[in-house]
């Protein structure tokens, strides 16, 4: 599958037109990889996109009324070809759009636009949806990046919320989310060696929030700046250097899950030609590399 290279002076990465996955991000002033390399035992992927589903479904697709359409978790875009628009040195932009594939699971036209671009503390990542229908397009989006971080061989861990309204934590069970729990703002968060125990945790009202990732010195290494996204999950596995921060516009299936498409929690409705669009940074400070 065709790649495509990004560099600047700090930065080199590497783009997968399967998904518009980023494989590679390395940080070439102090030669660290940034990313999770695939590992079939531990998790297979380092950065895919998540559409028009985000997590679990316990019917293994959904229904609109009597219709049925077979969806795999997470969707299937990051299994989707994408082609090039723009590409420069510091800068990508890539599109893929409805085939006749996707149209026998998810009876939408639409394209979506990814343009990414490199920034002198890291990436800048921009979606950009498009109903391409005649009908309201129904739909989630979310963003599963994964980094090599020493959680497991360096405990005292966190993640810190720079926003004063962020609720959680929210822990899934079986790939499923139930909301009957306490909610808590939440400012700090303790990745201890067994919180992703159970799964994925999950946070509400996230949008506009800058996420920290904090190293057992007191260093922020990694920051991710949130726009419209309203729920964020971090996962790992226990006993391995990954931690994963997902921003997400829906979330996994309820344990209850209908599975009706108006019922998922999260799902969204574009109108026919309507756009829909979100952004992340992904930073890292120059004297939180380790």
């Amino acid at each position: 599958m065709q790649t495509w290279t990004l560099e600047n002076q700090r930065w080199r990465m590497t783009v997968s037109a399967e998904g518009a996955e980023i494989r590679q991000l390395t940080e070439k002033t102090v030669g660290r990889e940034w990313l999770w390399k695939p590992d079939g035992e531990v998790w297979k992927s380092s950065a895919p996109l998540l559409f028009p589903v985000i997590g679990r479904l316990i019917h293994n697709g959904l229904w609109d009324d009597d219709n049925f359409y077979p969806l795999p978790a997470h969707g299937f875009l990051r299994q989707q070809p994408f082609t090039a628009q723009q590409h420069c040195a510091a800068m990508l932009r890539v599109i893929s759009r409805a085939t006749k594939q996707t149209l026998r699971s998810w009876p939408f036209l639409f394209s979506m636009q990814v343009t990414y671009q490199l920034l002198e503390t890291g990436v800048r990542i921009h979606w950009r949806l498009t109903n391409e229908d005649t009908k309201p397009l129904c739909f989630s989006l979310g963003y599963h990046p994964g980094f090599a971080l020493p959680l497991a061989t360096e405990p005292g861990w966190c993640v810190t919320f720079e926003k004063g309204c962020v609720t959680g934590p929210f822990y899934t069970r079986d790939r499923t989310l139930s909301l009957a729990q306490n909610v808590n703002e939440v400012r700090q968060f303790a990745l201890t060696p067994d919180v992703f125990r159970g799964g994925a945790v999950y946070f509400a009202e996230c949008a506009g929030s800058l996420v920290n990732v904090v190293s057992p010195a007191g260093k922020t290494v990694l920051q991710c700046q949130l726009t419209n996204q309203p729920w964020l999950a971090l996962w790992g596995v226990p006993g391995a250097d990954l931690l994963c921060i997902e921003p997400l516009s829906g979330t996994t299936d309820a344990p209850n899950a209908s599975g009706q498409q108006r019922d998922k929690r999260g799902m969204q409705w574009l109108a026919a030609g309507g756009v829909y669009q979100q952004q992340l940074d992904m930073t890292f400070p120059a004297d939180g590399a380790q």
